[in-house]
């Protein structure tokens, strides 16, 4: 016999800290996958890199920030630029950044994006360090994959070099 899990109301996860962090949907706690050495890597040198980028012009750029992306959702991107820090997020990030682990699942990522673009996200980066491929979703675009080698977010006027942020070979 399956087990159901117990509904969590949003002010109890919300007052409540997991480690590592986990993301709330709709009333269940999902736990996220813990980034290994490529994805830890890859991680920090988007948030380096964008940090370099954008925080001159007033942005801030936040690792693994809890987002509500509405009233019974929060996400939680490995990587997202800001126009104010919140305790959550509740403004739509101007990017959302997610980097792949071996166990993610495309269902589950494809879930996320959903999320953020229904929030009102303009762009979100999706980066595989395993593979060393990443996509573009712009909300004026079709999704693409990155074939130039070169991330764009047209929201922030940003390009980043695949490379400058994959690990090395």
């Amino acid at each position: 016999m399956a087990t159901i899990p117990a509904l969590v109301s949003l002010e109890e996860y919300l007052h409540t800290e997991y480690s590592p962090d986990c993301e709330y949907i709709d009333g269940t706690i999902l736990e996220r996958n813990v980034g290994k050495g490529k994805h830890s890597y890859t991680q920090g040198k988007v948030y380096r890199r964008l940090g370099d980028l954008v925080e001159s012009n007033g942005k801030l750029v936040l690792p693994e920030q809890r987002v509500r992306v509405s009233q019974s959702r929060v996400r939680i991107p490995d990587v997202c630029v800001v126009l104010k820090l919140e305790e959550v997020t509740a403004e739509a990030p101007l990017l959302c950044v997610e980097v792949l682990s071996p166990d993610d699942r495309w269902n589950r990522v494809h879930a996320s994006i959903a999320d953020y673009q229904g929030m009102g996200v303009p762009c979100v980066w999706i980066i595989d360090p395993y593979d060393r491929r990443a996509w573009v979703f712009d909300e004026i675009e079709p999704p693409l994959e990155v074939r130039d080698g070169v991330l764009r977010a047209r929201s922030l006027g940003v390009e980043l070099p695949l490379s400058d942020v994959l690990p090395p070979q």
